[in-house]
């Protein structure tokens, strides 16, 4: 099996990921994941880097209009990507091993525990903002794992990784920057999000009514900001993501790096849906709605910086 090892890790390097690792014996727990329960041998880990070095210099626009930012992750829709990767190693590995096509199953923003399943095989290690960091890339990347019908030896996980033990942010004192940069406080330092305070978990379209603007709290609005999708500051502090990582290639779901905020609210429901199809904001639990909504917290805070300047 250590030839099998070894032709599927480096097929996955071949194919554009920048870590590829191996947890066996694996098996999903049956009475929280049932959909994934299948008794699979050993489970193919991987990073998809889409790094800080973007295909595109967004800039906002000169004048005119209310441009609300999409953050860089989802720009392109590097999801898709890494599942069509990922398709294509299984062929590989079918075509020199043999396997039933059904024991290759790709699991890449699923609700399988991707990032628990990540700290596991050494693929990174848990940080203290709840993010995996890795090696090679940084918090800059998607997970992408793929069930495998044989035993093959495990990778072990990074030295001292573990509950509370964050190894790749020993550096970063009692006040790591990635807390330090949160502008609601949302990133606790140990691990944990407060996403009662999370800017990025309002802006995936959670939050309850009573909270004011369609949901979101008027502490997380009045830091809201250009964003129409995806907070990023927590990333941007941190010293992983500082040097140069490239990021793939890829056509899968552009979008630009802003979309006018009042255009959106002229649009229908169906009209949102053709715009963001098959692109990382494309996804049924975001929706009209809460795209629509972003783009109304959006509008709130620079009527709010208009109003105060």
């Amino acid at each position: 099996m250590r030839l099998y090892k070894e032709y599927i890790c480096s097929a996955a390097l071949n194919a554009g990921f920048i870590r590829a690792r191996v947890l066996s014996p694996f098996n999903f727990d049956a009475s929280r994941y049932p959909q994934y329960a299948g008794g699979e041998k050993s489970i193919l880990v991987c990073a998809l880097p889409y790094g800080n070095q973007h295909q595109e210099n967004c800039l906002p626009p000169e004048a005119g209009g209310c441009p609300a930012a999409i953050a860089p992750f989802a720009r392109f829709n590097y999801y898709r990507e890494a599942v069509r990767r990922m398709k294509r190693i299984a062929s590989l590995v079918r075509l020199r091993y043999g396997g039933e096509k059904c024991s290759f199953r790709i699991l890449c923003n699923s609700s399988a525990p991707e990032k628990h399943i990540a700290a596991a095989s050494g693929l990174g290690a848990f940080s203290r903002n709840g993010l995996i960091i890795s090696p090679e890339a940084g918090s800059l990347f998607v997970i992408a794992a793929m069930t495998l019908p044989v035993t093959l030896e495990s990778d072990p996980p990074l030295a001292g990784a573990g509950d509370a033990h964050f190894p790749l942010c020993v550096d970063c004192g009692e006040k790591p920057p990635c807390a330090a940069a949160c502008p609601t406080g949302a990133v606790l330092g140990n691990g944990f999000i407060d996403r009662a305070r999370c800017v990025q978990w309002y802006a995936s379209g959670h939050g309850s009514p009573e909270l004011g603007l369609n949901g979101i709290p008027a502490t997380v609005r009045a830091v809201w900001g250009t964003r129409l999708y995806g907070c990023t500051a927590c990333q941007d502090a941190c010293v992983h993501n500082k040097c140069p990582i490239q990021g793939v290639t890829t056509s899968e779901g552009r979008l630009p790096g802003f979309i006018d905020a009042r255009e959106l609210l002229r649009l229908s429901d169906s009209d949102i849906k053709s715009m963001f199809k098959g692109t990382a904001m494309g996804l049924s639990w975001l929706g009209p709605r809460s795209i629509r909504r972003n783009a109304e917290a959006v509008l709130e805070y620079q009527s709010l910086r208009t109003n105060s300047g």
